[in-house]
């Protein structure tokens, strides 16, 4: 019983890092981005193409990583995460064509999400009580790896190193979480015990599956949609500079880190689909007041950073209660499913601010979070039958 307690323990820490190191490598690129297009000499566009490319590589593993794990199990999964990770890292910090770049993100962006599904998977089986608590501390570490890894690009640099140095550089954080790893002991069930499996066939028409994807589809397309567009919004719809545009930024991320660390205590005792539904509507208020109740309330948009924080793991809390098989692959089915949402939603944003202007398209947030709220609704009717 220690050796099982004291495995668990390490599998805790070890989720924990593989969401730091995640964090790190996925932020790091905005910083870059001005850097890589000099060096290349590629327009926007080709820039564009590249974080496609990324996303693809994510949602091909979201997608297949389910499947995997119910085969070799999360272990020889998340080791083949951080082999395409060291690869990609190898590709990208010696490319000197563009094209070679672009297919070093894609492996990137493949190996991210092996280890996203490793994660995700392993938590149901390591979080044994208070599982709220613990699924938010394990995304507030994600957002501790968002705050530092831009931060540490931007510090290399301004001390002279080049873009393809600091990605080299960010092989400390992947080494020292792939280390900790391979000294983790899984248990039996991770090396091939076989839980019942469910058809791809039957998990696509199940409708729990599908209010599930919509729900975190439409969700994070309102969190990276956020990411990507609140400071180009503070900066053309409300003049603001590119230092007070990253300010109210940074000021959004820093809440929401710290909403990730007491949010889960508070989903706990309010109880989940009650806390995710406050929290959403929350969300919601705080994105209509900043966009339409002047430049004093903008501020009230990144204060919204807290009632987005606990969304996403508190969902996934539900969602891993709300089968008892079949679930390594329903999570990949999901999650690929809310990536590709994510994708056509933020172009969406992108093509509204080309037709119209920055405030319209920005309000499109208002428009993904009033879906979830709306699915929401129906996510709980249709749990409610499940109980009867």
């Amino acid at each position: 019983m220690e050796m099982q307690n004291k495995m668990r323990r390490m599998l805790i820490v070890l989720t924990f890092g593989l969401m730091l190191a995640q964090g790190c490598i996925d932020n790091i690129r905005g910083v870059l981005i001005p850097s890589i297009k000099e060096a290349f000499m590629v327009s926007y566009t080709s820039i564009a193409t590249m974080m496609l490319v990324t996303t693809f590589g994510y949602i091909l593993a979201t997608f297949t990583g389910g499947m995997m794990t119910d085969k070799i199990g999360q272990k020889k999964v998340i080791l083949t995460g951080f082999g395409f990770i060291l690869i990609a890292i190898l590709g990208i910090s010696t490319a000197g064509i563009y094209y070679l770049f672009v297919f070093s993100m894609l492996l990137l962006g493949y190996g991210i999400g092996l280890l996203t599904i490793g994660a995700s998977t392993l938590a149901p089986i390591i979080f044994i009580k208070n599982q709220g608590i613990m699924m938010n501390l394990m995304h507030f570490f994600y957002g501790v790896g968002a705050t530092i890894g831009p931060r540490f690009a931007g510090g290399l640099l301004d001390a002279g190193f080049t873009w393809q140095s600091i990605y080299r550089y960010s092989l400390i954080p992947v080494g020292g979480v792939l280390v900790y790893f391979l000294l983790c002991k899984f248990p039996k069930i991770e090396e091939g015990e076989k839980e019942e499996k469910v058809s791809l066939l039957e998990i696509l028409k199940n409708r729990r599956v599908i209010l599930f994807s919509l729900i975190f589809g439409f969700y994070v397309a309102s969190e990276v949609g956020l990411a990507n567009w609140f400071a180009t919004y503070l900066q053309y719809a409300k003049g603001m500079s590119e230092l007070e545009s990253a300010s109210y930024l940074s000021l959004f991320f820093m809440i929401f880190t710290v909403g990730r660390l007491v949010g889960g205590f508070i989903a706990e005792r309010v109880g989940y689909m009650r806390s995710i539904f406050l929290f959403v509507f929350s969300a919601l208020c705080c994105i209509t007041i900043g966009l339409f109740g002047g430049s004093n309330l903008t501020i009230v948009i990144s204060i919204g950073g807290f009632f987005f924080s606990i969304i996403y793991p508190t969902v996934m809390v539900v969602l891993i209660k709300s089968f008892k098989k079949g679930l390594n692959s329903i999570l990949g089915v999901v999650m690929t499913a809310s990536s590709v949402i994510n994708m056509t939603a933020n172009w969406l944003i992108g093509r509204v601010n080309d037709m119209f202007n920055e405030t319209v398209g920005f309000s499109m947030i208002i428009f993904f979070l009033s879906m979830v709220l709306l699915l929401l609704l129906l996510l709980k009717r249709e749990l409610s039958h499940q109980t009867e």
